[in-house]
Formats: structure tokens, sequence, C-alpha cells
């Protein structure tokens, strides 16, 4: 649940912010939307907008920011206070062979440019998404070859076995990268007679590499003000 709210508590008489409580579980929060629908007017309202996030409530996400501001008035000075949580997405694992995993999700992603201030309280939770593990390597191949200097036979080409994906990374993590793909195991040729066999064939294949974690504050070059008095996992730049 979303409330909205006036008051003048620490802005001045005669000064009234638009404050907006999130009371319960929600998903890609925007605070402009929020805000407009309170009655804010970006083009033309100035008054402070605070967002309170409170405990034990999770902001989270699928597939963009957890939360975003959107583009106040650059005269409107935004507060967000998170005494729950502010969770970015977890990037997808790829099963694919060789494949970087996904990047991870944002928190918070700032679009404002007026005073901008986030207050993460005590026992509170500002975390970005961690990134998907990598794919595995390729396999690698073999084949038995026979060369007496005057002809070549092949035997039947074999295979290691493909490298698995990684894990994808906790909270504010890159993902691991994938595992190595095997060499297979010794050939039996089925070329008659004596001579030199020599193994042949390709190397396993690169890893690919575990997604980046993504932010848990994407200032975007924006000024933010973070005072942390809880857990921020990931970057904030």
């Amino acid at each position: 649940m979303t409330g909205f709210g006036y008051n003048t508590l620490g802005f001045g008489t005669g000064v009234m912010p638009i404050v907006i409580n999130i009371t319960a579980n929600t998903s890609n929060y925007n605070i402009l939307t929020q805000a407009t629908a309170a009655g804010y007017n970006a083009a033309a309202d100035t008054m402070p907008v605070i967002v309170n996030v409170a405990s034990g409530v999770t902001v989270s996400a699928s597939g963009t920011h957890a939360m975003r501001t959107g583009a106040l008035n650059a005269a409107s000075a935004l507060t967000v206070n998170i005494s729950g949580s502010i969770d970015g997405y977890t990037g997808a694992t790829t099963s694919t062979i060789g494949a970087a995993g996904s990047v991870g999700g944002d928190a918070l992603y700032w679009e404002t440019n007026g005073t901008s201030v986030v207050n993460v309280l005590s026992g509170a939770n500002l975390r970005s998404g961690g990134g998907g593990g990598g794919g595995g390597g390729n396999r690698g191949s073999g084949l038995p070859t026979f060369n007496d200097k005057t002809n070549q036979c092949s035997g039947t080409t074999v295979y290691g076995s493909h490298g698995s994906s990684g894990a994808a990374g906790g909270f504010g993590a890159a993902g691991a990268n994938g595992s190595a793909g095997g060499h297979p195991a010794a050939a039996v040729t089925y070329c008659g007679g004596g001579g030199n066999y020599t193994y042949g064939g390709t190397a396993p294949g690169t890893v690919g590499a575990g997604g980046a974690a993504g932010f848990a504050l994407r200032k975007n070059s924006k000024t933010v003000t973070l005072n942390d008095s809880g857990t921020v996992a990931g970057s904030a730049a």
C-alpha cells in the first residue's frame, strides 16, 4: 500500500511537502508516478517530496529498477527514507555454452536534479541484484590418427564433457564464471598396423563470464547524499 500526505515538519511554516508512505511490498516503483497521483505537477510544483519505505516492507523488481525517481522538478528536494528493503533483481544465469551471465538490476535509479538525500536507516537494506552465472566452456574433442609418413587413418571422434554454468551472485555480487569443459578420455584407434598414434582434435572452449552486479544506487551523475546506518550492497555511484 502507498499512502499520501502533506505535512510541514522540518520545512518551515507554509511549506507542504508531499509525503509518500510505502507500507506493503511492491515492485518496479516510480516515485514521479506516485507523486503525480497525489497531485504533484513536475512542470510547475516545487514542494519537497518525501518517500518512506516502512520497516518490513520490500520494494523489489522484475526486469527493471526496483525504484526509480523519475524527473521531478529540479526545485523539488527529494528524500528517500528506507526502513525496509529496496532490492534489485538477480541477473539471469545462462545455459548457453561460453556465454556471459546477465547483469543484475539496480535497486534505486536516480533521475532528478533537485537536492537529493537517501537515508538507509538502522536494520534497512539497499541492495543491488547479483549478476547471473556464466555459461560453461565447450567440450573438447579428440581424434586418434595413425601416421607412418605415407598415409593417415582416422579413428572415431570422442568428446569430453561440457562445463557447467556458474552460480548467480548474491546481493551486490557478480555471478560466477562457468566451469571449464573437459578433455575427452584417450580414444581407441581403429587403424590397423603399427606406427605413431597422435591425439588430435579441439581443446575445450572458453568459459562464460559471470554477469556484473547492478547498482545499489545509480546516481547517473546526479548529486545524491547517501546516509548509511544499515546495509548497502553494491555500488553507489
